[in-house]
């Protein structure tokens, strides 16, 4: 397998086997750069060089990356600083009363499920949650808890724990039936794995940046359906929800005729535009050249931690539909083989009692074979 990337371009592979894009990606040197450079032009000229038209269109470029990574038009993407803020915003616009349900998975990253069982405590609506047996969710299970009575449905493309991805388009089509909309949080897929909102209808969509985007921290996107953007106020509101940004009037609130009125306050700009540099740089290798390298990689990772022995979390480990691999190695105190590998220079993480590996662009098949070869002789010490 060829790299998709020179050595050089994200500097933390040069020292580390970084093998953790499923908990922070390293940022590369162009992402890096550009969201200094904009922090010291900021800290040295401020509002010369950022003037009121500077910070009106400061997100525009990452707009129009963000439609073109997830399929969506310009209009309906809305910067954020991360993906738990949009999810609480989306909740809270909506707030379901007592008579309607909200249906999401227990093994669901907590930030997708504590939004809407926070409005529960001020509405009464439901959480219908599937039972998720081994830390795989059954997808008819989650159909099945669906009904007209449902307000949305909100789950991650891909589980953050097992790397399991759902099928966004049968998913969708199940949850209009009911007249319910569907909400995902990619941030566990954007950037990784070919997202198509419009061909897979779906309603909402979060990523933070700082994961598979390979971004800074404190930037994120979210898109708005077009058809949702006159029917949802949002429940984050502020100066920059409004259709002048700058034509500050507090006694009433023009709303951007956008997905823009879900951008709500001064965020840190510069990780936004460093995100936007990030992204495009995944936008011009191919997130779906980016794929199937990235499963490559895992299937590689996935028979060698095979021939270790290890058991694996991840369903259906001979037909990865993500490159995050979790595993646990019987007899082997889980956490402790995750700290061990991460002392010898492999970095990954321990989940739910076992180990996920995470796989991305920027590693090599020299990576997986250092990354098994370490285990090997972590293994052999207990």
């Amino acid at each position: 397998m060829k790299p998709l990337v020179s050595g050089d371009t994200f500097p933390a592979t040069q020292q580390y086997t970084y093998l953790n894009a499923a908990s922070v990606a390293p940022m590369s040197k162009m992402a890096a750069q550009a969201t200094l450079e904009w922090q010291e032009d900021l800290a040295l000229r401020g509002t010369v060089h950022f003037d009121e038209e500077a910070e009106s269109r400061v997100f525009d470029s990452l707009r129009e990356l963000g439609a073109r990574l997830l399929g969506a038009e310009p209009d309906e993407i809305a910067a954020a600083s991360n993906a738990s803020e949009s999810l609480c915003s989306i909740a809270w616009a909506l707030s379901p009363g007592a008579d309607e349900n909200v249906v999401s998975c227990r093994i669901e990253f907590p930030s997708v499920v504590y939004p809407w069982l926070r409005v529960a405590r001020a509405t009464g609506c439901q959480i219908r949650l599937t039972e998720d047996r081994n830390h795989v969710i059954d997808p008819e299970e989650l159909i099945g808890l669906i009904d007209d009575q449902t307000s949305a449905v909100c789950i991650s493309h891909v589980q953050y724990s097992t790397g399991q991805r759902l099928d966004l388009g049968a998913l969708a089509e199940a949850v209009h039936a009911h007249n319910a909309l569907l909400i995902v949080d990619a941030t566990q897929s954007a950037g990784a794995v070919p997202i198509d909102v419009v061909a897979n209808d779906v309603d909402v969509l979060v990523t933070s940046g700082y994961k598979w985007l390979c971004g800074p921290f404190g930037a994120a996107m979210m898109f708005v359906r077009r058809s949702l953007h006159d029917s949802i106020e949002p429940a984050l509101v502020g100066w920059r929800s409004t259709s002048e940004v700058f034509d500050f009037q507090a006694d009433k609130i023009a709303w951007a005729p956008s997905a823009r009125r879900f951008e709500f306050g001064t965020m840190a700009y510069g990780c936004a535009i460093g995100l936007a540099t990030a992204t495009e740089h995944l936008l011009e290798i191919g997130v779906d050249t980016i794929h199937q390298y990235n499963l490559e990689l895992a299937a590689r990772l996935a028979s060698g931690l095979a021939d270790l022995g290890a058991d694996f979390v991840t369903p259906s480990p001979d037909e990865l539909k993500s490159s995050i691999v979790t595993v646990r190695f019987p007899g082997q105190d889980q956490a402790r083989v995750a700290r061990r590998l991460n002392a010898e220079g492999v970095v990954v993480s321990p989940r739910i009692g076992a180990v996920r590996f995470a796989p991305h662009l920027y590693n090599t098949v020299s990576d997986v074979d250092i990354a098994l070869e370490t285990l090997r002789g972590i293994l052999r010490e207990t």
